[in-house]
C-alpha cells in the first residue's frame, strides 16, 4: 500500500510540472464550431485555465458550464490545445494575439471578458521602490516609448508552422546600463511568455517587451539586476517572502496576491482576457472583435 501511495504522489507531482491538470490524455476535445468566445460556455469543451492569472478566476466565474483544466506553464497549454486535450485557452490578448499570428493552427475568437491589469509586482520590504517605477510607466506611455515597445515585439508580420515564436525577432534597441548602480535587484521573470520573455532557439539571452521594459527601468532606477527564470507559483512564493525584489513578467494583479501583501505598480500594458483555440473549429469568416 505505502508503494502505491508513494507512486501516487510522483504521478500527481510529475502532472503538475509538466503544467497539465484535470483532463484525460486519452480524451479527444470537442469539433464542434466556434464563433465567439462565449460559445466556450458549455460542458462540451474543456477550457484551460492558468493557474493564478485573472484568467482562471474569470473562467471560474464566467464560464461555470465549461470543464476547467488548470495550467502552470503557457507552452504547455499551448501543446495541450493543439493535441486536442482541451478546447480553448483563456489569457491576455497581447500574448495570445501574438501566438494565434505566429501560427495557423491557432485563432482568437472574437469577444473578451474584461479587461486585465498588467503590472511589476514588488516585494512587501522593496515599498520605496513603487513610486520611482510608477512614475517611469507614467513617463514611457507619455512620450511614445510604450507604443514602440508594443509596435516592435507585439505585432508579428508572417506566420510560420514552425512553432509559435515569428522567425524574425525583433533586434533588442540599444540601452545603455546604468554607468554607476546603487544596488542590484533580483528580478523574476518567466521565459515561457512570448512576445513578452522569451529566449530565441539556440540562444541563452532572454528577449522580448519586458526584457526592453526591464532595461529601460533598471537605467531609470539606477541599478544592476539578476533574473531568475521561475514558474508563476515560485515566483509568487519568492516575491512574497522576499527572495525576489520585483517581478517583471506579464504579471496579473489579482486579490489574491494582493492578499499576500504583494506590491503592484500601474498597468505597463493595456491588454484583455481572450481566448485561444484551434483555427480548424473557427467558420473562415470569423472576425476578431474586441467590444
Amino acid at each position: 500500500m505505502k508503494k502505491i501511495i508513494f507512486a501516487a504522489i510522483l504521478l500527481g507531482i510529475a502532472v503538475f510540472f509538466c503544467g497539465y491538470s484535470t483532463y484525460r490524455d486519452d480524451v479527444d476535445g470537442s469539433t464542434a464550431p466556434l464563433r465567439k468566445l462565449n460559445d466556450l460556455n458549455s460542458n462540451m469543451f474543456r477550457l484551460g485555465l492558468p493557474l493564478g492569472a485573472k484568467s482562471m478566476h474569470v473562467g471560474e466565474e464566467q464560464f461555470t458550464e465549461a470543464r476547467p483544466c488548470y495550467f502552470n506553464s503557457h507552452h504547455a497549454a499551448y501543446s495541450a490545445l493543439l493535441q486536442g486535450k482541451i478546447d480553448g485557452y483563456l489569457f491576455d490578448s497581447h500574448t495570445l494575439d501574438y501566438v494565434a499570428a505566429s501560427s495557423p493552427d491557432f485563432a482568437v475568437l472574437p469577444g473578451s471578458v474584461g479587461r486585465v491589469d498588467i503590472a511589476i509586482g514588488v516585494a512587501p520590504r522593496n515599498a520605496e521602490l513603487l513610486g520611482p517605477i510608477n512614475q517611469f510607466i507614467d513617463q514611457y506611455k507619455q512620450d511614445g516609448t510604450y507604443q514602440a515597445m508594443y509596435n516592435r515585439w507585439m505585432k508579428p508580420e508572417s506566420r510560420t508552422e514552425t512553432g509559435f515564436m515569428r522567425p524574425d525577432v525583433p533586434e533588442m534597441p540599444q540601452i545603455e546600463a546604468p554607468a554607476a548602480p546603487t544596488r542590484t535587484l533580483v528580478v523574476g521573470t518567466c521565459s515561457q511568455l512570448e512576445p513578452l520573455c522569451f529566449r530565441p532557439r539556440g540562444s541563452e539571452t532572454y528577449t522580448g517587451f519586458d526584457m526592453e521594459l526591464l532595461r529601460r527601468l533598471a537605467l531609470h532606477l539606477n541599478i544592476r539586476y539578476v533574473i531568475r527564470d521561475l514558474d508563476y507559483i515560485t515566483m509568487m512564493d519568492e516575491l512574497a517572502n522576499g527572495k525576489l525584489d520585483i517581478v517583471v513578467a506579464g504579471l496579473n494583479k489579482t486579490e489574491e496576491r494582493i492578499n499576500r501583501q504583494i506590491l503592484f505598480s500601474k498597468n505597463y500594458i493595456d491588454s484583455h482576457i481572450v481566448a485561444l483555440v484551434r483555427s480548424a473549429q473557427v467558420p473562415a469568416k470569423t472576425g476578431v472583435n474586441r467590444k
